[in-house]
Protein backbone atom coordinates (compact mmCIF):
# COMPACT_ATOMS: atom_id res chain seq x y z
CA UNK A 1 0.00 0.00 0.00
CA UNK A 2 3.22 2.41 0.78
CA UNK A 3 4.06 1.45 -2.51
CA UNK A 4 1.05 2.61 -4.42
CA UNK A 5 0.74 5.78 -2.38
CA UNK A 6 4.24 6.84 -3.15
CA UNK A 7 3.81 6.30 -6.94
CA UNK A 8 7.01 4.31 -7.11
CA UNK A 9 6.41 2.92 -10.82
CA UNK A 10 8.96 0.19 -9.74
CA UNK A 11 7.75 -1.11 -7.35
CA UNK A 12 4.00 -1.27 -8.71
CA UNK A 13 5.44 -3.20 -11.38
CA UNK A 14 6.96 -5.56 -9.05
CA UNK A 15 4.03 -5.80 -7.30
CA UNK A 16 2.06 -6.68 -10.05
CA UNK A 17 4.64 -9.33 -11.51
CA UNK A 18 7.30 -10.11 -9.09
CA UNK A 19 8.43 -13.37 -10.81
CA UNK A 20 9.05 -11.54 -14.14
CA UNK A 21 10.39 -7.87 -12.34
CA UNK A 22 11.97 -8.94 -9.12
CA UNK A 23 12.52 -5.91 -6.72
CA UNK A 24 16.30 -4.20 -6.02
CA UNK A 25 16.53 -2.15 -3.51
CA UNK A 26 19.26 -0.11 -4.22
CA UNK A 27 18.87 4.15 -4.65
CA UNK A 28 21.33 4.44 -7.33
CA UNK A 29 19.74 0.54 -9.41
CA UNK A 30 18.24 2.35 -12.13
CA UNK A 31 19.01 5.38 -14.31
CA UNK A 32 15.28 4.82 -16.02
CA UNK A 33 12.65 5.80 -13.70
CA UNK A 34 9.58 8.08 -13.07
CA UNK A 35 10.69 11.63 -12.22
CA UNK A 36 7.17 12.52 -11.75
CA UNK A 37 6.82 9.58 -9.46
CA UNK A 38 10.47 10.35 -7.62
CA UNK A 39 9.10 14.35 -7.07
CA UNK A 40 5.39 13.55 -5.67
CA UNK A 41 7.56 11.32 -3.46
CA UNK A 42 9.73 14.06 -2.15
CA UNK A 43 6.86 16.13 -0.87
CA UNK A 44 5.78 13.35 1.49
CA UNK A 45 8.81 12.53 3.00
CA UNK A 46 11.48 14.81 5.34
CA UNK A 47 14.59 15.45 4.97
CA UNK A 48 16.11 12.98 7.41
CA UNK A 49 14.44 10.15 5.88
CA UNK A 50 16.09 10.58 2.52
CA UNK A 51 18.96 8.13 4.27
CA UNK A 52 16.92 5.78 5.99
CA UNK A 53 16.91 1.94 4.38
CA UNK A 54 13.54 2.04 3.68
CA UNK A 55 13.14 5.61 1.88
CA UNK A 56 13.55 4.11 -1.59
CA UNK A 57 12.97 5.97 -5.52
CA UNK A 58 13.18 2.69 -6.89
CA UNK A 59 13.07 -0.26 -5.68
CA UNK A 60 11.62 -2.61 -8.39
CA UNK A 61 13.50 -2.91 -11.58
CA UNK A 62 11.69 -0.30 -14.48
CA UNK A 63 9.89 -2.37 -17.36
CA UNK A 64 12.13 -0.96 -19.77
CA UNK A 65 15.44 -2.16 -18.07
CA UNK A 66 13.58 -5.37 -17.30
CA UNK A 67 12.92 -6.65 -21.51
CA UNK A 68 16.54 -5.21 -22.18
CA UNK A 69 19.14 -8.15 -22.44
CA UNK A 70 22.19 -8.07 -19.90
CA UNK A 71 24.80 -7.56 -23.05
CA UNK A 72 22.37 -4.39 -24.08
CA UNK A 73 21.95 -2.96 -20.49
CA UNK A 74 25.80 -3.56 -20.13
CA UNK A 75 26.38 -1.77 -23.50
CA UNK A 76 23.84 1.58 -22.73
CA UNK A 77 25.44 1.53 -19.15
CA UNK A 78 29.11 1.81 -20.31
CA UNK A 79 28.11 4.35 -23.15
CA UNK A 80 26.67 6.40 -20.46
CA UNK A 81 30.22 5.92 -18.51
CA UNK A 82 31.96 7.38 -21.48
CA UNK A 83 29.90 10.59 -21.40
CA UNK A 84 31.16 10.93 -17.77
CA UNK A 85 34.45 9.70 -18.57
CA UNK A 86 34.77 12.57 -21.94
CA UNK A 87 33.44 15.22 -19.32
CA UNK A 88 36.72 13.98 -16.43
CA UNK A 89 38.48 14.72 -19.44
CA UNK A 90 37.81 18.78 -19.54
CA UNK A 91 37.44 19.14 -16.04
CA UNK A 92 40.96 17.28 -15.26
CA UNK A 93 42.99 19.83 -17.97
CA UNK A 94 40.95 23.03 -16.32
CA UNK A 95 42.54 21.82 -13.04
CA UNK A 96 45.86 20.75 -14.34
CA UNK A 97 45.95 24.44 -15.36
CA UNK A 98 46.75 25.38 -11.27
CA UNK A 99 46.92 21.96 -9.38
CA UNK A 100 49.90 19.26 -10.02
CA UNK A 101 48.32 15.65 -10.63
CA UNK A 102 48.63 13.98 -7.72
CA UNK A 103 46.70 16.51 -6.05
CA UNK A 104 44.01 16.51 -8.66
CA UNK A 105 43.84 12.44 -7.72
CA UNK A 106 43.67 13.41 -3.99
CA UNK A 107 40.58 15.58 -4.68
CA UNK A 108 39.33 12.92 -7.18
CA UNK A 109 39.47 10.07 -4.25
CA UNK A 110 38.05 12.69 -1.49
CA UNK A 111 34.99 13.89 -3.62
CA UNK A 112 34.13 10.01 -4.87
CA UNK A 113 34.10 8.84 -1.02
CA UNK A 114 31.73 12.06 -0.25
CA UNK A 115 28.85 11.61 -2.93
CA UNK A 116 28.85 8.12 -2.27
CA UNK A 117 27.68 9.19 1.67
CA UNK A 118 24.29 9.28 0.50
CA UNK A 119 23.98 5.35 -0.22
CA UNK A 120 25.91 4.73 2.95
CA UNK A 121 23.35 6.66 5.41
CA UNK A 122 20.47 4.86 3.46
CA UNK A 123 21.73 1.60 3.53
CA UNK A 124 23.73 1.40 6.76
CA UNK A 125 27.58 -0.03 7.65
CA UNK A 126 26.57 -3.39 6.92
CA UNK A 127 26.44 -2.44 3.53
CA UNK A 128 30.28 -2.81 3.76
CA UNK A 129 30.48 -6.31 5.02
CA UNK A 130 33.31 -7.75 2.84
CA UNK A 131 35.44 -11.11 2.76
CA UNK A 132 37.16 -9.84 -0.22
CA UNK A 133 39.34 -6.72 0.65
CA UNK A 134 42.90 -8.07 -0.79
CA UNK A 135 40.95 -8.17 -3.60
CA UNK A 136 39.68 -4.38 -3.07
CA UNK A 137 43.25 -3.16 -2.41
CA UNK A 138 44.67 -4.47 -5.28
CA UNK A 139 42.27 -3.12 -7.67
CA UNK A 140 42.41 0.31 -5.66
CA UNK A 141 46.55 -0.22 -5.83
CA UNK A 142 45.97 -0.31 -9.93
CA UNK A 143 43.56 2.09 -9.93
CA UNK A 144 45.60 4.91 -7.91
CA UNK A 145 48.71 4.02 -9.85
CA UNK A 146 46.41 4.41 -13.60
CA UNK A 147 45.07 7.83 -12.56
CA UNK A 148 48.50 9.42 -11.03
CA UNK A 149 49.98 8.55 -15.17
CA UNK A 150 46.67 9.56 -16.86
CA UNK A 151 46.14 12.26 -15.28
CA UNK A 152 49.74 13.10 -16.12
CA UNK A 153 48.98 12.29 -19.86
CA UNK A 154 45.84 14.51 -20.02
CA UNK A 155 47.64 17.67 -18.63
CA UNK A 156 50.63 17.15 -20.92
CA UNK A 157 49.32 15.62 -24.61
CA UNK A 158 46.43 17.20 -26.45
CA UNK A 159 43.09 15.08 -25.08
CA UNK A 160 41.93 13.44 -28.72
CA UNK A 161 45.21 11.90 -28.88
CA UNK A 162 45.51 11.10 -25.00
CA UNK A 163 42.28 9.45 -25.29
CA UNK A 164 43.40 7.17 -28.48
CA UNK A 165 46.27 5.91 -26.54
CA UNK A 166 44.04 4.92 -24.17
CA UNK A 167 42.27 2.31 -26.43
CA UNK A 168 45.19 -0.34 -26.27
CA UNK A 169 42.84 -0.51 -23.02
CA UNK A 170 40.64 -3.16 -24.72
CA UNK A 171 43.81 -5.05 -26.17
CA UNK A 172 45.18 -5.29 -22.75
CA UNK A 173 41.61 -6.13 -21.36
CA UNK A 174 40.17 -8.81 -23.31
CA UNK A 175 43.41 -10.89 -22.98
CA UNK A 176 43.65 -10.51 -19.48
CA UNK A 177 39.83 -11.42 -19.15
CA UNK A 178 40.93 -14.66 -21.01
CA UNK A 179 43.23 -15.83 -18.47
CA UNK A 180 41.95 -14.77 -15.24
CA UNK A 181 37.83 -14.38 -15.85
CA UNK A 182 37.72 -17.87 -18.18
CA UNK A 183 35.86 -15.81 -20.43
CA UNK A 184 36.00 -16.84 -24.05
CA UNK A 185 35.55 -14.25 -26.33
CA UNK A 186 34.59 -15.61 -29.80
CA UNK A 187 36.13 -14.54 -33.28
CA UNK A 188 33.66 -11.64 -33.87
CA UNK A 189 34.72 -9.60 -30.07
CA UNK A 190 38.15 -10.11 -30.95
CA UNK A 191 37.85 -8.86 -34.89
CA UNK A 192 35.78 -6.10 -33.05
CA UNK A 193 38.85 -4.96 -30.56
CA UNK A 194 41.33 -5.27 -33.20
CA UNK A 195 39.38 -3.08 -35.60
CA UNK A 196 38.69 -0.40 -33.33
CA UNK A 197 42.38 -0.70 -32.22
CA UNK A 198 43.04 0.07 -35.38
CA UNK A 199 41.05 3.08 -35.80
CA UNK A 200 43.29 4.61 -32.64
CA UNK A 201 46.24 3.74 -34.97
CA UNK A 202 44.77 5.64 -37.62
CA UNK A 203 44.18 8.88 -35.58
CA UNK A 204 47.75 8.80 -34.50
CA UNK A 205 49.75 7.87 -37.43
CA UNK A 206 52.79 5.76 -36.19
CA UNK A 207 55.68 7.42 -36.88
CA UNK A 208 54.47 11.27 -36.92
CA UNK A 209 53.44 11.54 -32.80
CA UNK A 210 56.32 12.60 -30.78
CA UNK A 211 57.30 10.09 -28.01
CA UNK A 212 56.92 12.55 -25.02
CA UNK A 213 57.06 11.17 -20.98
CA UNK A 214 52.88 12.40 -21.67
CA UNK A 215 52.19 8.99 -24.17
CA UNK A 216 53.71 6.64 -22.23
CA UNK A 217 52.51 7.78 -19.19
CA UNK A 218 49.33 7.58 -20.96
CA UNK A 219 50.29 4.16 -22.39
CA UNK A 220 51.45 2.56 -18.78
CA UNK A 221 47.49 3.85 -17.87
CA UNK A 222 45.89 1.85 -19.96
CA UNK A 223 47.60 -1.45 -19.13
CA UNK A 224 47.24 -0.28 -14.67
CA UNK A 225 43.04 0.44 -15.82
CA UNK A 226 42.75 -2.86 -17.47
CA UNK A 227 44.05 -4.74 -14.49
CA UNK A 228 41.91 -3.10 -12.53
CA UNK A 229 38.55 -3.62 -14.93
CA UNK A 230 40.07 -7.23 -14.33
CA UNK A 231 39.59 -6.69 -10.13
CA UNK A 232 36.07 -5.13 -10.72
CA UNK A 233 34.31 -8.02 -12.73
CA UNK A 234 36.00 -10.25 -10.06
CA UNK A 235 34.22 -8.52 -7.27
CA UNK A 236 31.02 -8.17 -9.30
CA UNK A 237 30.59 -11.63 -8.66
CA UNK A 238 29.61 -11.11 -4.74
CA UNK A 239 29.99 -7.58 -3.90
CA UNK A 240 27.14 -5.07 -3.78
CA UNK A 241 27.68 -2.29 -6.85
CA UNK A 242 27.84 0.51 -4.69
CA UNK A 243 30.35 -0.97 -2.18
CA UNK A 244 33.18 -1.42 -5.04
CA UNK A 245 32.47 2.34 -5.95
CA UNK A 246 32.78 3.39 -2.27
CA UNK A 247 35.73 1.29 -1.65
CA UNK A 248 37.67 2.39 -4.52
CA UNK A 249 37.52 6.27 -3.34
CA UNK A 250 38.01 5.88 0.22
CA UNK A 251 40.63 3.44 0.06
CA UNK A 252 42.61 5.25 -2.18
CA UNK A 253 42.65 8.67 0.00
CA UNK A 254 45.38 7.80 2.07
CA UNK A 255 47.84 6.94 -0.54
CA UNK A 256 46.61 9.81 -2.94
CA UNK A 257 47.53 12.08 0.22
CA UNK A 258 50.83 10.91 0.44
CA UNK A 259 51.38 12.36 -3.23
CA UNK A 260 48.90 15.31 -2.86
CA UNK A 261 51.21 17.24 0.32
CA UNK A 262 54.46 17.61 -2.19
CA UNK A 263 53.58 20.62 -3.98
CA UNK A 264 50.26 21.11 -2.52
CA UNK A 265 48.49 24.13 -4.06
CA UNK A 266 44.98 25.53 -1.72
CA UNK A 267 42.01 25.68 -4.02
CA UNK A 268 40.06 28.77 -4.40
CA UNK A 269 36.54 29.57 -4.53
CA UNK A 270 36.41 29.46 -8.14
CA UNK A 271 37.80 26.10 -8.33
CA UNK A 272 35.00 25.05 -6.52
CA UNK A 273 32.70 24.36 -9.80
CA UNK A 274 35.41 22.30 -11.56
CA UNK A 275 35.70 20.31 -8.08
CA UNK A 276 32.11 19.48 -7.66
CA UNK A 277 31.78 18.45 -11.09
CA UNK A 278 35.24 16.08 -10.92
CA UNK A 279 33.52 14.41 -8.17
CA UNK A 280 29.70 14.18 -10.00
CA UNK A 281 31.73 12.99 -12.78
CA UNK A 282 34.13 10.49 -10.55
CA UNK A 283 30.86 8.88 -9.05
CA UNK A 284 28.98 8.83 -12.19
CA UNK A 285 31.45 7.24 -14.47
CA UNK A 286 32.50 4.46 -11.80
CA UNK A 287 28.70 3.62 -11.04
CA UNK A 288 28.10 3.31 -15.05
CA UNK A 289 31.03 1.02 -15.70
CA UNK A 290 30.88 -1.06 -12.43
CA UNK A 291 27.08 -1.63 -13.51
CA UNK A 292 28.14 -2.68 -17.23
CA UNK A 293 30.59 -5.16 -16.07
CA UNK A 294 27.86 -6.84 -13.71
CA UNK A 295 25.70 -7.58 -16.23
CA UNK A 296 27.77 -7.92 -19.20
CA UNK A 297 31.28 -10.00 -20.13
CA UNK A 298 34.41 -7.34 -19.54
CA UNK A 299 35.87 -8.64 -23.06
CA UNK A 300 32.47 -7.11 -24.44
CA UNK A 301 31.64 -3.74 -22.36
CA UNK A 302 34.78 -2.08 -22.79
CA UNK A 303 34.94 -2.12 -26.53
CA UNK A 304 32.33 0.61 -26.02
CA UNK A 305 34.51 3.08 -24.71
CA UNK A 306 35.88 3.91 -28.21
CA UNK A 307 32.55 6.24 -28.07
CA UNK A 308 34.68 8.82 -25.73
CA UNK A 309 36.87 9.26 -28.94
CA UNK A 310 34.44 11.55 -31.10
CA UNK A 311 32.65 13.05 -27.56
CA UNK A 312 36.69 14.11 -26.50
CA UNK A 313 37.50 15.42 -30.33
CA UNK A 314 34.79 17.30 -30.38
CA UNK A 315 34.31 18.69 -26.72
CA UNK A 316 38.43 19.57 -26.87
CA UNK A 317 37.41 21.46 -29.83
CA UNK A 318 34.73 23.45 -28.62
CA UNK A 319 36.12 24.22 -25.17
CA UNK A 320 40.40 24.50 -25.83
CA UNK A 321 40.59 25.19 -29.11
CA UNK A 322 42.28 21.85 -30.23
CA UNK A 323 41.44 20.91 -33.84
CA UNK A 324 41.06 17.90 -34.99
CA UNK A 325 41.93 16.71 -38.29
CA UNK A 326 40.92 14.22 -40.73
CA UNK A 327 42.46 11.51 -39.67
CA UNK A 328 40.76 12.05 -36.79
CA UNK A 329 37.43 11.55 -37.70
CA UNK A 330 38.39 8.64 -40.01
CA UNK A 331 39.79 6.51 -37.38
CA UNK A 332 36.56 8.02 -35.00
CA UNK A 333 34.24 6.03 -38.05
CA UNK A 334 36.22 3.04 -37.50
CA UNK A 335 36.17 2.69 -33.73
CA UNK A 336 31.85 3.84 -33.96
CA UNK A 337 31.58 1.13 -36.61
CA UNK A 338 33.35 -1.75 -34.78
CA UNK A 339 31.12 -0.62 -31.70
CA UNK A 340 27.95 -0.65 -33.54
CA UNK A 341 28.30 -4.02 -35.36
CA UNK A 342 29.37 -5.76 -31.61
CA UNK A 343 26.65 -4.49 -30.14
CA UNK A 344 24.39 -5.53 -33.26
CA UNK A 345 25.98 -9.18 -32.94
CA UNK A 346 25.30 -9.14 -29.02
CA UNK A 347 21.71 -8.15 -29.04
CA UNK A 348 20.68 -10.96 -31.98
CA UNK A 349 22.64 -13.30 -30.05
CA UNK A 350 21.20 -12.59 -26.99
CA UNK A 351 17.99 -13.02 -28.81
CA UNK A 352 18.60 -16.39 -30.07
CA UNK A 353 20.08 -17.62 -26.42
CA UNK A 354 16.30 -16.86 -25.45
CA UNK A 355 15.09 -18.96 -27.80
CA UNK A 356 17.10 -21.68 -27.71
CA UNK A 357 18.37 -21.94 -23.66
CA UNK A 358 21.77 -23.20 -23.28
CA UNK A 359 23.37 -21.95 -26.16
CA UNK A 360 26.75 -20.92 -25.15
CA UNK A 361 28.54 -16.95 -25.35
CA UNK A 362 31.13 -17.24 -28.32
CA UNK A 363 30.63 -14.44 -30.29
Amino acid sequence: MAARRSGDVGQLVHNACPDRFPARPDPYASPIHHIGAGAKRLTHIGFHDLFKPETRFMNGRSAIESRLSGPVRGILWMTLGCIFYALIYLVVRGLSETFPVNQIVFFRAVLGSLFMLPWLFSTGLGALRTSRMPLYLWRMLFSYLGAVAWMYGIAGMPLADANALMFTMPLFTVIMAAFWLAERPGLHRWAATVAGFAGALIILRPGMIEISMAAIATLVAAALFSAALIGSKMLTDTENPNAMVFYLYTLMIPPAAIGAMFGWVNPGLGDIWLLIALGICTVGAQQSQTRAFRVAPASLVVIVNYVQLPLIALAAWWVFGQSTDLWTWIGAAVICASTYYVSYREGRHARQSAAQPGKGDRS
